[in-house]
Order: C-alpha cells, then structure tokens, then sequence
C-alpha cells in the first residue's frame, strides 16, 4: 500500500518526508497548481454562500485534488493508498465532528485509508460575486457528465415535465465536447428554461503537479456535494444523478475486483450517506435519486431512443481513459457496456480504438482479453446460477439497497446478462471464448 501526505494550501507544515504539496490560492510559499471554482454555481442563488457551505465545497474540492495528486501502483497490490491531509477551512470545529463521516464515504468510494486534520484557514476566498440575473425557474439539479445515461435522464426529466438546473464537471477536451453537444440537443428541447452550470476542480495548466493519478473514485462526492449547495441554498432540494443499474451496483467481473477496482461512484447505499451527510451540514432536507437505477444499460439506450435521441448518443462519451487518449479504448468495461447497448438497439456508435468482439489480434493485449473473458464469464453465471448461489458469489447484489430490493437486483441483472449474451455471442471472437 503506497503512503502520502498531503497539505493543502500550507495550512499545516508537519515534518514528513515526501510531502504533498496542494494550492488552490496562491500562498507565500508558492503558486496554485489546483483550479477551484465554484463561481458559476453561486453566481445565481438567493443570496451569498455562507462559511460553512464554502467549506463544504473546498473540502470536497480539496479531497478530489488530494485523490489526483496521489498516484496508485500498477497492478492489484498496490492499488489501495494510505492518506494523511490537512485541510484549510473557516471552522474547525465543525468539521471535526464530520470528519469520520467524511472519511468513511471518501474510503468506501477509493479504497483508500484516509486520515484527515482540519486547520484554521488563513486568507480563504471570499464569497463568489453575486450575478443579477437569478438562475432560472427550476425542481432541482440533474448532473450532466457528457455520458449516455445522463443525458438519458435529463431526457427523460423533461419528458416528465421537470425544469431541472444542469450541473457539469469540466475535465478533458473529450468530455467538455461531449457535454456541449449534449447540452445543445437538450437546449431545442426545453430553449427557455435550461441552464448548465460548471464546476472547474482539475490541475492547474503550466504549474508543477504532485502526479496525474487518473482513476478519481472520488469524483462522485465533489459532484453531488456541489449539486446539493446549489439544491439546497436555491430552495429546490432535489438532486438526480441518472445512472444504469448495472454500472451503479457494479459487480465486479471476478473476486480481484474487489474494492475500488469495482467503481461505487453511483452506488445507492453510498449516495444515501452522502445526501445524510449534505443535509445534516447544508442544514437542508435533501434528496439525491437515480431515475436509471432500476433499468439496464440496453434498458437506457432504448429509453433514448424512444424519446427520440438515437441520433445524438454517438455524440457522448462513456470511455474510462477518454481524458487521456480523446478516443474510446473498446477495452474498458464503460465501452463493452457501450457497444453492447448501441448494437442491440442499432444505435449510431462512436469508433473504437481496439475491436474486442471481430478482431482476435487485440486479445493479445493481457487487459483485453482479461475484460472480455471476465465479462463472458458474469454473463454465464446470470444465465446459469441459481439466486442463491448469485448471492453467493456476487454479495455486491445487496448494494442496491435502499431502493433496490435483492430480488429486484437479481433480476435486473438477468435480464442484462440476457441482453448483453445476445450480442456478445453473435460475435466471432466472444464466441470462441465462451
């Protein structure tokens, strides 16, 4: 397990060797090499942001800077990491009565161990400037990542007759392309009432950065805990973050898996703590929902399609490596699941980098053939086992729950394993593997 600390801003100077070294301002002891901003999301609220809704957000701003500053090992041994980090914020106290809560769903969400101290802030930003014009009429705060089942659900919100504010996190070309087109087919659907806010949390460009760890675990906690200001101070209290039931309850493709090699970025249990934790330090009832929870990806694209997007979902991005490469890989478990749905229901896809299902040459990468054996492997156990022996095997079931029975989970995913066999098998080289 590889070990690090970290302080933020230099709000602490303990004698440690290797210290990490994070600035979203610039102190007497050098340059920001973090971008923090959280201007947009305040710019149209009733009123100014408070001292404690400004930690809120730093602290979780700062924690996804600590999550990309902190490089994982290659391979399954040295994945997991050891934190300790100092946080700059305007109350200590408070937030030292948080601190297990925060630690635990960071830790569930990377795997990670997580050790934090909350420091006096000295010189912490002040309020984002006021906008006149107020955000628009709105019944909550929808996320919209530039992948298909956001976009879905924000389809699917407005088809219902919802007004909901966007919310974005720009990170890579790749993605802030897809969520600007994504955000103009949304726009000659609702032209009046939609707005998309964007959050800005990424490194610094032309400054010096600690490492570029990419996986990001932890980006669901920024995510929401931003939603849940402006949902919580703009009087709306509801935030949805629209994910397929599959990739939300993410069962891992074999027992190495475990952990956060699995992402639990949209898991239900994990959300609820999030929205107990946003409520009890906004001071506001909140609820966070997952209008796809129930559905599979297939399930999703369909639902798509019969709002009348077929033509606009190649125009997203689901690639677990997109901000780095601009191009889908075809190897990662996002894209199986991608071309898996596109193909079962005929819908324009984007090109990928590796052909895993007609060209047997691109198994020779190990990571290739390793995902599609292990994906044809889950497939056969949904069609073959028992519910009691899935349980077994696959205890992940359980994290549906609360709003995901066990059997509603089991059944969700046969039907997926159905869905995805089907197209998997009328290939040449799936086939050969089973």
């Amino acid at each position: 397990m590889r070990e690090f600390a970290v302080v933020v801003n230099d709000c602490a100077a303990p004698s440690l060797p290797g210290l990490v070294q994070l600035r979203s301002q610039n102190t007497e002891f050098g340059t920001h090499n973090f971008s923090l901003r959280i201007d947009e999301l305040a710019a149209g609220l009733p009123r100014q942001l408070l001292d404690r809704e400004l930690d809120w957000l730093e602290v979780l701003g700062h924690l996804f800077a600590v999550d990309i500053a902190c490089q994982r090992g290659a391979g399954d041994v040295d994945w997991n990491r050891a934190v300790r980090a100092w946080l700059p914020v305007r109350e200590p106290e408070c937030w030292a009565g948080r601190r297990a809560a925060i630690e635990s769903i960071w830790t569930d969400l990377t795997g990670d161990e997580l050790e934090l101290h909350f420091e006096q802030a000295v010189g912490a930003p002040e309020p984002p400037r006021m906008a006149r014009a107020k955000f628009p009429d709105h019944d909550g705060v929808a996320l919209l990542s530039g992948g298909q089942d956001s976009f879905t659900g924000v389809l699917q919100l407005l088809d219902s007759g919802s007004h909901p504010l966007l919310l974005s996190h720009t990170a890579s070309g790749a993605t802030n392309s897809a969520q600007n087109a994504v955000e103009g087919h949304l726009a000659g659907r609702s032209p009046d009432k939609l707005k998309r806010l964007k959050l800005t949390a990424r490194k610094t460009p032309g400054q010096p950065f600690p490492a570029q760890e990419s996986s990001q675990r932890s980006r669901t906690f920024l995510f929401l805990g931003a939603a849940s200001v402006v949902a919580a101070v703009g009087g709306s209290g509801r935030v949805w973050l629209n994910e397929n039931g599959i990739m939300a309850l993410h069962l891992p493709l074999t027992s190495a898996r475990i952990g956060s090699l699995s992402t639990h970025t949209a898991s239900p249990p994990i959300i609820k703590r999030i929205c107990d934790l946003a409520s009890d330090v906004l001071a506001a009832k909140l609820e966070l929902s997952n209008l796809l929870v129930g559905m599979t990806k297939p399930e999703v694209l369909g639902r798509a399609v019969e709002l009348g997007a077929r033509d606009q979902m190649q125009d997203t991005v689901s690639c677990w490596q997109i901000g780095r490469t601009r191009e889908h890989c075809g190897v990662c478990t996002p894209c199986l699941l991608r071309r898996i749905s596109c193909e079962l229901h005929g819908v324009p896809d984007v090109p990928y980098a590796a052909d895993l299902f007609e060209d047997e040459s691109s198994l020779e990468d190990p990571r290739a053939r390793d995902n599609l054996a292990h994906l044809i492997s889950l497939v056969l156990d949904l069609d073959e086992l028992p519910d009691v022996d899935l349980e077994y095997e696959y205890p992940e079931l359980l994290s549906g729950q609360p709003v995901l029975s066990l059997a509603e989970s089991i059944a969700l995913h046969r039907r997926w394993g159905e869905q995805a066999a089907r197209i998997l098998f009328s290939h040449s080289v799936p086939s050969g593997l089973r």
